[in-house]
Protein backbone atom coordinates (compact mmCIF):
# COMPACT_ATOMS: atom_id res chain seq x y z
CA UNK A 1 0.00 0.00 0.00
CA UNK A 2 1.68 3.58 -0.86
CA UNK A 3 2.24 5.62 1.65
CA UNK A 4 0.11 8.03 0.65
CA UNK A 5 -3.13 5.97 1.01
CA UNK A 6 -6.10 7.07 3.25
CA UNK A 7 -7.05 5.15 6.02
CA UNK A 8 -10.37 4.39 4.30
CA UNK A 9 -8.36 3.27 1.25
CA UNK A 10 -6.60 0.94 3.59
CA UNK A 11 -9.78 -0.94 4.96
CA UNK A 12 -11.34 -1.23 1.56
CA UNK A 13 -7.89 -2.84 0.24
CA UNK A 14 -8.25 -5.33 3.39
CA UNK A 15 -12.26 -6.05 3.17
CA UNK A 16 -11.37 -7.30 -1.04
CA UNK A 17 -8.07 -9.54 0.56
CA UNK A 18 -10.89 -10.79 2.94
CA UNK A 19 -13.65 -11.25 -0.14
CA UNK A 20 -10.84 -13.19 -1.98
CA UNK A 21 -9.44 -15.10 0.91
CA UNK A 22 -13.06 -16.33 1.66
CA UNK A 23 -13.93 -17.46 -2.26
CA UNK A 24 -10.87 -19.41 -2.40
CA UNK A 25 -12.36 -21.22 1.05
CA UNK A 26 -15.45 -21.61 -0.29
CA UNK A 27 -13.85 -23.44 -3.18
CA UNK A 28 -12.02 -25.83 -1.34
CA UNK A 29 -14.83 -26.57 0.56
CA UNK A 30 -16.93 -27.26 -2.22
CA UNK A 31 -13.77 -29.76 -3.45
CA UNK A 32 -13.75 -31.38 -0.34
CA UNK A 33 -17.73 -32.17 -0.12
CA UNK A 34 -17.61 -33.13 -4.34
CA UNK A 35 -14.47 -35.61 -3.33
CA UNK A 36 -14.92 -38.75 -3.86
CA UNK A 37 -13.18 -39.39 -0.43
CA UNK A 38 -11.80 -38.03 2.41
CA UNK A 39 -9.13 -39.27 4.71
CA UNK A 40 -9.21 -40.20 8.23
CA UNK A 41 -6.82 -41.84 10.61
CA UNK A 42 -4.52 -42.30 7.66
CA UNK A 43 -7.06 -43.79 5.34
CA UNK A 44 -9.68 -42.71 2.30
CA UNK A 45 -13.34 -43.06 3.12
CA UNK A 46 -14.98 -44.96 0.04
CA UNK A 47 -18.25 -45.76 2.54
CA UNK A 48 -21.11 -42.41 3.54
CA UNK A 49 -21.86 -42.24 7.18
CA UNK A 50 -18.45 -44.48 8.02
CA UNK A 51 -18.94 -43.35 11.73
CA UNK A 52 -22.55 -44.26 12.10
CA UNK A 53 -24.66 -46.94 12.60
CA UNK A 54 -27.75 -47.72 10.02
CA UNK A 55 -30.50 -49.71 9.04
CA UNK A 56 -30.10 -51.02 5.31
CA UNK A 57 -32.71 -53.31 3.97
CA UNK A 58 -33.84 -54.22 7.69
CA UNK A 59 -30.21 -55.23 8.86
CA UNK A 60 -28.27 -53.49 11.06
CA UNK A 61 -24.81 -52.27 9.46
CA UNK A 62 -22.82 -51.29 11.78
CA UNK A 63 -19.60 -48.72 11.43
CA UNK A 64 -17.60 -51.98 12.72
CA UNK A 65 -19.03 -53.57 9.68
CA UNK A 66 -18.35 -49.67 7.07
CA UNK A 67 -14.64 -50.01 8.68
CA UNK A 68 -14.35 -53.62 6.86
CA UNK A 69 -16.45 -52.16 3.71
CA UNK A 70 -14.15 -49.55 3.04
CA UNK A 71 -10.87 -51.65 3.65
CA UNK A 72 -12.20 -53.95 0.61
CA UNK A 73 -12.95 -50.89 -1.42
CA UNK A 74 -9.31 -49.89 -0.68
CA UNK A 75 -8.32 -53.21 -1.92
CA UNK A 76 -10.30 -53.20 -4.83
CA UNK A 77 -8.27 -49.67 -5.97
CA UNK A 78 -5.42 -51.26 -5.32
CA UNK A 79 -5.97 -54.04 -8.02
CA UNK A 80 -7.85 -51.58 -10.09
CA UNK A 81 -4.87 -49.53 -10.31
CA UNK A 82 -2.35 -52.56 -11.37
CA UNK A 83 -4.70 -53.23 -13.99
CA UNK A 84 -5.56 -49.74 -15.07
CA UNK A 85 -1.72 -49.89 -15.75
CA UNK A 86 -1.04 -52.99 -17.39
CA UNK A 87 -4.33 -52.41 -19.27
CA UNK A 88 -6.02 -55.61 -18.11
CA UNK A 89 -9.96 -55.83 -17.69
CA UNK A 90 -12.09 -57.01 -14.88
CA UNK A 91 -15.12 -57.62 -13.64
CA UNK A 92 -16.90 -57.25 -10.31
CA UNK A 93 -18.93 -60.57 -9.65
CA UNK A 94 -21.36 -62.62 -7.98
CA UNK A 95 -22.42 -61.21 -4.51
CA UNK A 96 -20.44 -57.68 -5.40
CA UNK A 97 -21.93 -57.68 -8.73
CA UNK A 98 -25.34 -58.37 -7.32
CA UNK A 99 -24.82 -55.61 -4.64
CA UNK A 100 -23.47 -52.79 -6.98
CA UNK A 101 -26.80 -54.03 -9.26
CA UNK A 102 -28.91 -53.91 -6.39
CA UNK A 103 -27.94 -52.04 -3.50
CA UNK A 104 -25.28 -49.54 -4.89
CA UNK A 105 -22.59 -51.06 -3.22
CA UNK A 106 -21.90 -54.01 -0.36
CA UNK A 107 -25.17 -56.34 0.16
CA UNK A 108 -25.75 -55.41 3.53
CA UNK A 109 -24.83 -58.28 5.49
CA UNK A 110 -22.02 -59.22 2.88
CA UNK A 111 -18.52 -59.52 3.86
CA UNK A 112 -16.98 -60.28 0.62
CA UNK A 113 -15.56 -59.00 -2.61
CA UNK A 114 -15.56 -61.13 -5.46
CA UNK A 115 -13.61 -59.63 -8.89
CA UNK A 116 -13.24 -61.63 -11.88
CA UNK A 117 -10.76 -61.58 -15.17
CA UNK A 118 -10.74 -63.69 -18.27
CA UNK A 119 -8.12 -66.48 -18.17
CA UNK A 120 -5.46 -64.13 -20.39
CA UNK A 121 -5.67 -61.37 -18.05
CA UNK A 122 -5.56 -63.29 -15.04
CA UNK A 123 -2.07 -64.97 -16.03
CA UNK A 124 -1.24 -61.39 -16.72
CA UNK A 125 -1.99 -59.89 -13.35
CA UNK A 126 -0.27 -63.17 -11.72
CA UNK A 127 3.13 -62.55 -13.25
CA UNK A 128 3.00 -58.51 -12.62
CA UNK A 129 1.51 -58.89 -9.14
CA UNK A 130 4.66 -60.61 -7.86
CA UNK A 131 6.40 -57.02 -8.44
CA UNK A 132 3.44 -54.23 -8.26
CA UNK A 133 2.24 -56.10 -5.10
CA UNK A 134 3.76 -54.24 -2.27
CA UNK A 135 3.28 -54.11 1.89
CA UNK A 136 1.00 -53.56 3.66
CA UNK A 137 -0.54 -55.55 0.57
CA UNK A 138 -0.39 -59.04 -0.07
CA UNK A 139 -1.07 -61.65 -2.55
CA UNK A 140 -2.23 -64.85 -1.21
CA UNK A 141 -1.95 -67.51 -4.09
CA UNK A 142 -3.50 -70.62 -3.74
CA UNK A 143 -0.08 -71.85 -5.67
CA UNK A 144 1.78 -71.06 -2.61
CA UNK A 145 0.76 -73.01 -0.40
CA UNK A 146 2.75 -76.12 1.08
CA UNK A 147 2.17 -78.98 2.91
CA UNK A 148 3.74 -79.99 6.23
CA UNK A 149 2.91 -83.29 5.03
CA UNK A 150 4.99 -83.20 2.08
CA UNK A 151 8.33 -84.48 2.54
CA UNK A 152 9.84 -82.22 -0.08
CA UNK A 153 7.72 -79.27 -0.89
CA UNK A 154 8.65 -77.25 -3.64
CA UNK A 155 9.79 -73.82 -2.62
CA UNK A 156 7.83 -70.44 -4.31
CA UNK A 157 9.35 -67.79 -6.55
CA UNK A 158 8.41 -65.22 -3.88
CA UNK A 159 7.98 -64.66 -0.47
CA UNK A 160 4.59 -65.16 -0.09
CA UNK A 161 4.75 -69.08 0.94
CA UNK A 162 2.11 -69.99 3.29
CA UNK A 163 1.94 -73.41 5.28
CA UNK A 164 -0.61 -75.50 5.89
CA UNK A 165 0.09 -78.05 8.70
CA UNK A 166 -0.63 -82.03 9.21
CA UNK A 167 -3.16 -81.36 11.75
CA UNK A 168 -5.17 -78.65 9.59
CA UNK A 169 -5.12 -81.16 6.77
CA UNK A 170 -6.91 -83.65 8.35
CA UNK A 171 -8.82 -81.57 10.48
CA UNK A 172 -10.45 -79.30 7.58
CA UNK A 173 -11.86 -80.38 4.39
CA UNK A 174 -9.68 -80.14 1.42
CA UNK A 175 -12.01 -78.63 -1.32
CA UNK A 176 -11.57 -75.40 0.57
CA UNK A 177 -8.91 -72.92 0.05
CA UNK A 178 -6.10 -73.50 -0.54
CA UNK A 179 -7.29 -75.98 -2.81
CA UNK A 180 -9.73 -74.01 -5.09
CA UNK A 181 -7.85 -71.62 -7.70
CA UNK A 182 -7.91 -68.49 -7.18
CA UNK A 183 -5.87 -65.39 -5.42
CA UNK A 184 -6.89 -63.39 -2.56
CA UNK A 185 -5.33 -59.63 -2.02
CA UNK A 186 -5.00 -58.89 1.30
CA UNK A 187 -4.27 -56.10 3.57
CA UNK A 188 -1.71 -57.07 6.00
CA UNK A 189 -2.55 -54.05 8.56
CA UNK A 190 -5.77 -55.94 9.60
CA UNK A 191 -8.02 -59.11 10.49
CA UNK A 192 -10.02 -61.25 8.90
CA UNK A 193 -10.15 -64.45 10.42
CA UNK A 194 -11.67 -67.83 8.72
CA UNK A 195 -9.22 -70.52 10.23
CA UNK A 196 -8.88 -69.98 13.82
CA UNK A 197 -6.23 -72.92 13.94
CA UNK A 198 -4.04 -70.98 11.39
CA UNK A 199 -2.46 -68.21 13.12
CA UNK A 200 1.29 -68.92 11.17
CA UNK A 201 -0.69 -67.48 7.74
CA UNK A 202 -1.62 -64.20 6.30
CA UNK A 203 -5.08 -63.51 7.65
CA UNK A 204 -5.62 -59.53 6.78
CA UNK A 205 -8.74 -58.50 5.09
CA UNK A 206 -9.18 -59.45 1.87
CA UNK A 207 -10.76 -59.37 -2.07
CA UNK A 208 -11.21 -62.85 -4.31
CA UNK A 209 -9.69 -63.12 -7.90
CA UNK A 210 -10.85 -65.52 -10.01
CA UNK A 211 -10.40 -66.80 -13.81
CA UNK A 212 -13.42 -67.03 -16.23
CA UNK A 213 -12.43 -70.16 -18.33
CA UNK A 214 -14.01 -71.57 -21.79
CA UNK A 215 -17.59 -73.61 -21.10
CA UNK A 216 -19.30 -76.22 -22.71
CA UNK A 217 -20.46 -76.83 -25.27
CA UNK A 218 -17.50 -77.01 -27.36
CA UNK A 219 -17.72 -77.18 -31.05
CA UNK A 220 -14.35 -79.46 -31.18
CA UNK A 221 -13.56 -82.85 -29.98
CA UNK A 222 -9.82 -81.54 -28.19
CA UNK A 223 -11.77 -79.19 -26.65
CA UNK A 224 -13.73 -81.38 -25.14
CA UNK A 225 -10.82 -83.36 -23.93
CA UNK A 226 -9.02 -80.63 -22.46
CA UNK A 227 -12.38 -79.70 -20.74
CA UNK A 228 -12.28 -83.30 -19.14
CA UNK A 229 -8.56 -83.62 -18.20
CA UNK A 230 -9.17 -80.20 -16.44
CA UNK A 231 -11.65 -81.45 -14.64
CA UNK A 232 -9.64 -84.32 -13.31
CA UNK A 233 -6.50 -82.56 -12.51
CA UNK A 234 -9.03 -80.18 -10.26
CA UNK A 235 -10.89 -83.03 -8.81
CA UNK A 236 -7.64 -84.69 -7.77
CA UNK A 237 -6.68 -81.99 -6.26
CA UNK A 238 -9.89 -80.62 -4.41
CA UNK A 239 -11.35 -84.46 -3.77
CA UNK A 240 -8.04 -86.85 -3.68
CA UNK A 241 -9.92 -89.41 -1.91
CA UNK A 242 -12.90 -89.46 -4.09
CA UNK A 243 -10.48 -89.57 -6.98
CA UNK A 244 -8.60 -92.58 -5.54
CA UNK A 245 -11.42 -94.35 -4.69
CA UNK A 246 -12.92 -94.21 -8.25
CA UNK A 247 -9.29 -95.07 -9.90
CA UNK A 248 -9.44 -98.10 -7.07
CA UNK A 249 -13.27 -99.12 -8.37
CA UNK A 250 -12.00 -99.19 -12.13
CA UNK A 251 -13.59 -96.12 -13.35
CA UNK A 252 -12.29 -94.67 -16.29
CA UNK A 253 -10.69 -90.77 -17.10
CA UNK A 254 -9.21 -89.04 -20.20
CA UNK A 255 -5.64 -89.32 -17.94
CA UNK A 256 -4.23 -93.13 -17.48
CA UNK A 257 -4.32 -94.12 -13.65
CA UNK A 258 -1.01 -94.03 -13.51
CA UNK A 259 -0.73 -90.52 -14.69
CA UNK A 260 -2.93 -89.84 -12.01
CA UNK A 261 -1.50 -91.67 -9.55
CA UNK A 262 1.69 -89.94 -10.45
CA UNK A 263 -0.35 -86.64 -10.10
CA UNK A 264 -1.47 -87.31 -6.79
CA UNK A 265 2.69 -87.59 -5.62
CA UNK A 266 3.56 -84.39 -6.61
CA UNK A 267 3.49 -81.41 -4.55
CA UNK A 268 0.25 -79.02 -3.88
CA UNK A 269 2.48 -76.36 -5.20
CA UNK A 270 3.24 -78.49 -8.22
CA UNK A 271 -0.34 -80.05 -8.60
CA UNK A 272 -1.83 -76.01 -8.26
CA UNK A 273 0.27 -74.73 -10.96
CA UNK A 274 -0.10 -77.38 -13.10
CA UNK A 275 -3.75 -76.95 -13.53
CA UNK A 276 -3.36 -73.04 -13.80
CA UNK A 277 -0.61 -74.02 -16.97
CA UNK A 278 -2.61 -76.27 -18.46
CA UNK A 279 -5.60 -73.73 -18.09
CA UNK A 280 -3.31 -71.02 -19.49
CA UNK A 281 -2.38 -73.00 -22.75
CA UNK A 282 -5.63 -74.38 -23.44
CA UNK A 283 -7.65 -70.95 -23.40
CA UNK A 284 -9.80 -70.46 -26.48
CA UNK A 285 -12.89 -67.93 -27.71
CA UNK A 286 -15.69 -69.91 -26.66
CA UNK A 287 -19.47 -68.70 -27.00
CA UNK A 288 -19.94 -69.60 -23.20
CA UNK A 289 -17.63 -68.86 -20.31
CA UNK A 290 -17.03 -70.53 -16.44
CA UNK A 291 -15.60 -70.27 -13.01
CA UNK A 292 -14.20 -73.39 -13.32
CA UNK A 293 -13.57 -73.68 -9.22
CA UNK A 294 -17.41 -73.00 -9.01
CA UNK A 295 -18.45 -75.12 -12.35
CA UNK A 296 -16.37 -78.50 -11.00
CA UNK A 297 -15.95 -78.00 -7.24
CA UNK A 298 -18.55 -76.48 -5.64
CA UNK A 299 -20.18 -78.25 -8.69
CA UNK A 300 -22.93 -75.44 -9.18
CA UNK A 301 -22.74 -76.10 -13.20
CA UNK A 302 -23.63 -72.31 -14.32
CA UNK A 303 -22.36 -71.38 -17.48
CA UNK A 304 -22.38 -67.64 -19.08
CA UNK A 305 -22.60 -66.11 -22.31
CA UNK A 306 -19.55 -64.83 -23.25
CA UNK A 307 -21.19 -62.03 -25.48
CA UNK A 308 -22.72 -60.79 -21.83
CA UNK A 309 -19.40 -60.04 -21.19
CA UNK A 310 -18.22 -58.18 -24.62
CA UNK A 311 -18.12 -54.54 -23.27
CA UNK A 312 -17.72 -52.92 -19.79
CA UNK A 313 -20.67 -50.62 -18.39
CA UNK A 314 -19.93 -48.93 -14.84
CA UNK A 315 -22.08 -49.12 -11.85
CA UNK A 316 -21.96 -47.06 -8.79
CA UNK A 317 -20.74 -49.01 -5.29
CA UNK A 318 -20.75 -46.87 -2.27
CA UNK A 319 -18.58 -43.77 -2.83
CA UNK A 320 -16.75 -45.55 -6.16
CA UNK A 321 -17.97 -46.94 -9.64
CA UNK A 322 -17.03 -50.92 -10.36
CA UNK A 323 -16.49 -52.09 -13.72
CA UNK A 324 -19.79 -54.53 -14.42
CA UNK A 325 -20.07 -56.72 -17.92
CA UNK A 326 -22.69 -55.29 -20.26
CA UNK A 327 -25.18 -58.19 -19.81
CA UNK A 328 -24.86 -58.27 -15.98
CA UNK A 329 -28.87 -58.25 -15.38
CA UNK A 330 -28.49 -61.69 -17.52
CA UNK A 331 -25.41 -63.22 -15.71
CA UNK A 332 -27.45 -62.26 -12.28
CA UNK A 333 -30.50 -64.10 -13.39
CA UNK A 334 -28.39 -67.27 -14.39
CA UNK A 335 -26.46 -66.98 -11.07
CA UNK A 336 -29.54 -66.32 -8.55
CA UNK A 337 -32.69 -66.23 -10.61
CA UNK A 338 -34.60 -63.49 -8.86
CA UNK A 339 -31.89 -61.76 -8.10
CA UNK A 340 -33.73 -58.56 -6.99
CA UNK A 341 -34.97 -60.79 -3.63
CA UNK A 342 -33.74 -60.19 -0.63
CA UNK A 343 -31.67 -63.62 0.47
CA UNK A 344 -29.97 -63.29 3.65
CA UNK A 345 -26.71 -65.53 4.26
CA UNK A 346 -23.95 -65.74 6.94
CA UNK A 347 -20.14 -63.81 7.08
CA UNK A 348 -17.62 -65.60 5.56
CA UNK A 349 -15.11 -64.76 8.50
CA UNK A 350 -15.59 -65.69 11.78
CA UNK A 351 -14.02 -62.20 13.43
CA UNK A 352 -12.79 -59.15 11.52
CA UNK A 353 -10.97 -55.89 12.47
CA UNK A 354 -9.23 -52.71 10.55
CA UNK A 355 -7.41 -51.82 13.51
CA UNK A 356 -5.54 -54.82 14.33
CA UNK A 357 -3.16 -57.11 12.15
CA UNK A 358 -3.75 -60.71 12.37
CA UNK A 359 -0.21 -61.41 14.48
CA UNK A 360 -1.90 -58.72 16.99
CA UNK A 361 -4.95 -60.85 17.05
CA UNK A 362 -3.70 -64.24 17.15
CA UNK A 363 -0.87 -63.05 19.92
CA UNK A 364 -3.95 -61.12 21.95
CA UNK A 365 -5.66 -64.68 21.46
CA UNK A 366 -3.08 -66.40 22.88
CA UNK A 367 -3.06 -64.63 25.96
CA UNK A 368 -6.79 -65.08 26.22
CA UNK A 369 -7.88 -61.33 25.59
CA UNK A 370 -11.26 -60.86 24.48
CA UNK A 371 -10.24 -59.03 21.32
CA UNK A 372 -12.16 -58.66 18.11
CA UNK A 373 -16.37 -57.49 18.02
CA UNK A 374 -17.84 -61.18 16.23
CA UNK A 375 -20.66 -59.89 13.94
CA UNK A 376 -23.27 -62.57 13.19
CA UNK A 377 -26.32 -62.19 10.85
CA UNK A 378 -29.52 -63.92 13.02
CA UNK A 379 -33.16 -64.50 12.75
CA UNK A 380 -32.71 -64.99 8.66
CA UNK A 381 -33.44 -68.05 6.75
CA UNK A 382 -30.30 -69.05 5.29
CA UNK A 383 -29.93 -69.99 1.64
CA UNK A 384 -25.91 -70.50 0.91
CA UNK A 385 -26.29 -70.67 -2.61
CA UNK A 386 -27.68 -67.16 -2.63
CA UNK A 387 -26.38 -63.33 -2.66
CA UNK A 388 -22.55 -65.15 -2.42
Amino acid sequence: MGKGASRLEIIAQQNELLKEQNSLLREQNELLRNSPSHTTDGREVFVDNIDRDEMRCGVLVTTHRKKLWNVQIGLIQEFARICKKYNLRWFAFSGTLLGAARHKGFIPWDDDVDVFMMRPDYEKFKRIALQEVRPPYFLDAWFNYKLESEENPDAPSNNNLQLVTRNQEENNPTWWYPFWPMLKLRDSRTSMIQWMDRPHINQGVWIDIFAFDPAPPFSERQQRINWQMAREMMLSIAFPNEMKNAIASGKRFVFSHKALQNYFGFTHRRRALSFENFMSKNYFDSSRIVDFRDYVVARRGITYETKDFAEVVYLPFEKIEVPAPVGYENILAARYGDWRKLIYTPSHAKEYSVDMDYKEYFAALAKRTPIIEDERITGYEIDNSRDS
